[in-house]
């Protein structure tokens, strides 16, 4: 089965879904589910300028590749800056979050169909990621 690509982080008979419902922990981000295979998912995020996601961990894991903008994402207590075609893998209940920081953003993350749920981190664990590295200070500050 043929997704086509019609231009601009676009592809036909793809819409846009809610990032999450009921949460202030995240800002300007959407979701695009461009396969829903028997076992995997092939989605599209884009995140616009200034804006990032929720920080999170989860069992599943993440292949991630960067296809618009550069940003920051933040795994565990390190910080990456990231650009287009840039790939990053993201494994087992490791915190992260992806943030916008200089322009609005755009990637393609494959999961497993069956995952478990996110895990918000507990104030405490924000504590500790800043404690290890005082640097995130600026990356956590914002809805958690």
């Amino acid at each position: 089965m043929l997704f086509k690509y019609i231009g601009n982080f676009r592809w036909k008979d793809v819409f846009e879904k809610p990032y999450k419902t009921n949460d202030n922990s995240f800002l300007n981000v959407k979701r695009f589910e461009i396969v829903k295979g028997k076992d995997v998912e092939f989605r599209y995020f884009e995140i616009e300028k200034g804006g990032y996601s929720s920080l999170e961990r989860h069992e599943h894991e993440h292949i991630v590749m960067f296809i618009k903008g550069r940003g920051i994402v933040l795994i565990e207590d390190e910080t990456y800056e990231f650009e287009p075609f840039d790939v990053i893998y993201i494994q087992s209940f490791k915190a992260h979050r992806f943030i916008a920081k200089y322009e609005d953003i755009g990637f393609i993350c494959v999961v497993k169909k069956d995952r478990d749920r996110p895990q918000k981190l507990s104030e405490k664990e924000i504590r500790d990621l800043i404690n290890k590295n005082p640097n995130l200070k600026e990356f956590l500050k914002f809805g958690v």
